[in-house]
């Protein structure tokens, strides 16, 4: 099936079935587009993603990251309008299918979850029988409103779900309980089978702050693109993939599309592991739809292939836990009141005014990312029965009393920007932190510096939206070959909703959450550790009068008001190459950082008198083979055959010859 005709099933009535959410007031309205350059960014957003697969196709993983990055950014600020038209959602498939096969640069966190991308050998013969057996013993006739096969597969997972994989279940299982009278309401009110609430077990294990190594967030693991769609926004202060209601809400609409689409919950379980191309894909080179059939076949990922096994055992185990021997302590039902912040608070003053403690405060709200609400007004949640008592206490207090952030006086010579980095925080976190504009940031004024992310966010939410537009403005991209656009054929009908199956009819009898007067009280989840970054460790520039320049030189100091696509301009050179090149000023110029354009030499560096050059170079957490090439003046290719490297991959602790044998 064409990838247009597809995206139109997926996306093309998304706007007439599920209503638009009601807007927060501290998202910032993006603003109106002409139609003209829509075309252009589509046009840009294809360049990056063809030469991300060509780069791929020649194990060029530097290359392909570095396009997959520079399509993040250009996607940054595009409106839910431009990302559901049909042959955008095509591109982010693609995008996203890139960005899969690309090796972290370090050894990787365990993905969230119980995703298996092994493949699980099956139990059989009195192993089978037997667990066939204790199955339908503790179930005892319950019934499912989500069709349950008791074949090989499921009956695998039950086992490993009760043995090698207790205690992670007893774990997430008791989160389970804290979210899941709210879950099943939100998916009843949607229309979504209850029993699919189980789903975010296999995800994330009901984790809120649970990131992937595809940079999907949240319980219901969410990519940027897809949140965006249905209504979960991101910036510097919030991120609402981490809301487990709007997320809840969220995954329920999607899987109703899916279900739509497919007509199978199998299959749109499926597609909401492999993504609906993925799965589309599958099913027009086999010519089945059913997903036993599927899952024996090379068209599906081996992660998907174990996704609905695992998903009907969750489902299994997850309601009967104690019958397969599992011990689950229950905690305290997901319940809040809402109280109207109408300025920028700090969460510990908020959790005084409420009589509650900061890490109860944290649980309930796990969308801030920063210490504080947002600036203007947000909605906080509050325990139950605390919201009168808040408001009274924000009614009395001054406005100068809401925050307990850091402060700082301006001094001479200091600029918005300079201040800005000292703290890590961008020139527009300062600026709404003390609602001020950029003329007002003078020497003698004090200033409120607001805390860092405390959360694990990605670098281009922490980036104030104005940079990211300037990131890569309207510069077009060098034109590439042209691909043939996929032939329009008719789209097939989805088969007719087959009736769930069910084990045979009794009194069901799930596992409910104990009251919450007997429940403990939940304790609070770290905070996911903040992705490492792939850039060189950060230098700050020094004071040092800026050298003279030769006619031939190709390094430049930025100057005020200077971004990479105005530079690139300026001197005729790819936005791309110049991004690769300068990977710090990605996130952020400022005026004297030094700025390398295409056919400069290696910073060069003095050595200390009489020590001899460096031979062996240790990976730090950080470094990439571009990065170190550069640091010691060499060439990549040298570097990698130097040390017999086939990929460009580096992990820490590595050992590199950093001068010819």
């Amino acid at each position: 099936m064409p990838v247009q005709v597809l995206a139109a099933l997926l996306w093309g009535t998304a706007s007439a079935q599920v209503p638009a959410p009601a807007p927060q007031a501290y998202v910032t309205t993006v603003p109106a587009r002409a139609a003209e350059s829509d075309p252009v960014r589509i046009q840009q957003l294809r360049a990056l993603v063809e030469a991300a697969e060509k780069a791929l196709e020649n194990e060029d993983e530097s290359e392909a990251e570095a396009r997959c990055d520079e399509a993040d950014v250009l996607t940054a600020d595009w409106s839910p309008e431009l990302l559901k038209q049909r042959e955008v959602q095509g591109l982010l498939q693609r995008l996203k299918e890139a960005q899969d096969q690309l090796a972290p640069e370090e050894e990787p966190e365990a993905e969230p979850g119980l995703k298996a991308a092994e493949e699980v050998v099956s139990i059989s013969g009195s192993e089978l029988r037997a667990e066939l057996e204790l199955v339908r013993s503790a179930e005892q006739g319950a019934t499912y409103d989500y069709p349950i096969d008791l074949n090989d597969k499921v009956l695998t997972w039950v086992s490993l779900f009760s043995t090698t994989k207790r205690g992670f279940m007893e774990n997430a299982l008791g989160r389970a309980s804290m979210y899941m009278p709210m879950v099943r309401q939100v998916f009843a009110e949607e229309g979504v089978p209850a029993d699919l609430a189980y789903l975010a077990l296999i995800e994330s294990g009901f984790r809120n702050e649970a990131k992937s190594r595809a940079k999907a967030v949240g319980m219901w693991q969410f990519i940027r693109s897809t949140g965006r769609i249905y209504g979960l926004n991101s910036n510097a202060w919030v991120e609402e993939r981490r809301d487990p209601v709007k997320a809840t809400r969220a995954s329920a609409r999607f899987l109703k599309r899916l279900y739509e689409m497919t007509g199978d919950w199998y299959l749109a379980a499926s597609s909401y592991n492999a993504g609906p191309l993925t799965l589309e894909r599958a099913i027009q080179n086999l010519g089945t739809r059913n997903f036993w059939d599927l899952a024996r076949s090379r068209w599906l990922r081996t992660e998907t292939k174990n996704y609905v096994p695992e998903l009907c055992a969750a489902i299994l185990v997850g309601r009967n836990p104690e019958r397969y021997g599992l011990h689950i302590a229950p905690l305290v039902p997901y319940a809040y009141e809402t109280v109207t912040v109408s300025s920028m608070t700090s969460l510990t003053i908020l959790a005084r005014c409420a009589g509650t403690d900061l890490a109860t405060l944290k649980i309930l709200n796990p969308e801030l990312l920063r210490g504080s609400t947002p600036p203007g007004t947000y909605q906080l949640r509050v325990p139950p029965g605390k919201a009168v008592d808040c408001l009274r206490q924000l009614a009395r207090m001054p406005a100068g009393k809401r925050l307990d952030f850091k402060t700082y006086t301006v001094r001479k010579g200091d600029t918005l920007a300079k201040v800005a980095k000292r703290f890590k925080v961008t020139p527009e976190d300062l600026l709404d932190a003390n609602d001020m504009t950029a003329k007002q940031f003078r020497p003698g004024k004090r200033v409120l510096v607001p805390p860092t992310v405390s959360a694990a966010a990605d670098d281009r939410d922490r980036t104030p939206g104005s940079e990211r537009v300037k990131a890569l403005a309207d510069q077009p991209l060098a034109p590439l070959p042209a691909t043939p656009r996929d032939s329009e054929t008719p789209v097939e009908a989805p088969s007719k909703p087959e009736t769930p199956r069910a084990l045979p009819p009794a009194t069901e009898k799930a596992a409910e959450p104990a009251p919450a007067a007997t429940a403990p009280v939940p304790q609070a989840v770290p905070p996911a550790a903040p992705p490492s970054a792939v850039s060189a460790p950060k230098v700050e520039p020094e004071p040092a009068v800026t050298p003279e320049s030769s006619p031939e030189s190709s390094i430049i100091r930025a100057k005020p008001g200077d971004t990479l696509a105005k530079l690139a301009r300026a001197h005729h050179v790819g936005l791309g190459e110049l991004m690769r090149l300068n990977p710090e000023a990605k996130k952020a110029l400022h005026p004297g950082d030094e700025v390398r354009l295409p056919g400069a030499g290696p910073k060069k560096t003095k050595p200390a008198a009489g020590a001899p050059a460096p031979s062996i170079h240790v990976v730090r957490k950080g470094d990439t083979l571009a990065a170190i090439a550069r640091k010691y003046g060499v060439d990549p290719k040298d570097l990698k055959a130097w040390n017999r490297m086939k990929k460009d991959r580096v992990k820490v602790g590595q050992k590199l010859r950093v001068t010819a044998p």
